[in-house]
C-alpha cells in the first residue's frame, strides 16, 4: 500500500465514485522542514480533461481516520461459490490478509472480508453474503476500499497518492511551477502531471533526482524540472 522513494509502484486509475476515497498506492520522497497547516486542495486550471484532481478524492492533508483507500477493483467472478477476482491497486497486497472489513463502491456500509488468496497478479476474495457467481457479477467494477486506519503504516518519507494531488509544485528556489493534477502509471517510476497557469502540462518522473521534497502539510512539492534533449 506504499512504496519508498527509490521503488515507485503503479498508480490507480481515475476514481470518480467515492467522495472519501484515495488510493493506497504510495509514491514517496524524502521530506524536510517543519510541519504546518496547509491550505485547501489547490484547483487546477480548467483544461477540459479528466484527471485525478477533477475527482472527489480527499484533500492531501486528510486524516487517515477520515478516509477509505481503494485496494482493488472487482474484475469478475471465480468458480461457483461467489469468489471474486480483485484487480489490485495496492503495493502490499499481502496486507489484505490482516483486514476483516471492506467497503464496496460508494457505500460506507462495512462488508466482512471472509477470505483472501492470491492468483497471479490478482487476488481472489470471498465476501460475506456473496455465495454465487450471479451475486458476484452484480459487484463487477466496484472499488474495494479499506478504512485508512487499517492500512499498513507508512515508512518515513512515504505518502499516499491522494496526498500529492493538488500540491503546489515549486523549484528549489521556491519559484512556482504549477499544480500536481494527475499521476501517470508507467513501467518504471510514476510520472507527476503538473499543470502550470499557462502552457501545456509538465511531466516529471517521481524519482529522487527530480522530486526533492514532498510536504503535504505545507501544500507543496519541490521538484527539479527535467531537461529534454531532442
Amino acid at each position: 500500500m506504499s512504496s519508498s522513494n527509490t521503488d515507485q509502484e503503479r498508480t490507480a486509475p481515475v476514481d470518480e465514485l467515492e467522495s472519501s476515497t484515495g488510493d493506497s498506492r504510495t509514491p514517496g520522497a524524502s521530506t524536510s522542514g517543519a510541519r504546518s497547516s496547509r491550505p485547501d486542495r489547490q484547483k487546477r486550471p480548467n483544461r477540459g480533461s479528466k484527471a485525478l484532481i477533477d475527482t472527489a478524492g480527499p484533500d492531501p492533508d486528510a486524516s487517515l481516520d477520515d478516509v477509505k483507500l481503494a485496494v482493488g477493483t472487482i474484475a469478475g467472478t471465480h468458480g461457483v461459490n461467489g469468489e471474486l477476482k480483485l484487480k489490485l491497486l495496492t503495493d502490499h497486497p499481502e496486507h489484505l490478509t490482516t483486514v476483516s472489513t471492506v467497503y464496496l463502491g460508494q457505500s460506507d456500509l462495512p462488508t466482512r472480508l471472509l477470505g483472501v488468496r492470491f492468483h497471479g497478479a490478482q487476488a481472489l476474495i470471498t465476501l460475506e453474503g456473496v455465495t454465487t457467481p450471479e451475486a458476484g457479477k452484480l459487484l463487477g467494477g466496484l472499488k474495494v476500499r479499506i478504512a485508512g486506519s487499517e492500512v499498513r503504516p507508512l515508512e518515513e518519507g512515504e505518502y499516499f497518492l491522494f496526498q500529492l494531488i493538488g500540491l503546489q509544485a515549486v523549484t528549489d528556489q521556491a519559484e512556482a511551477i504549477g499544480i500536481v493534477t494527475d499521476i501517470i502509471e508507467t513501467g518504471a517510476h510514476d510520472v507527476l502531471v503538473i499543470a502550470p497557469q499557462v502552457g501545456p502540462d509538465i511531466l516529471v518522473p517521481n524519482h529522487p533526482r527530480y522530486v526533492h521534497e514532498i510536504s503535504p502539510e505545507q501544500g507543496r512539492i519541490v521538484i527539479e524540472l527535467p531537461v529534454y534533449v531532442s
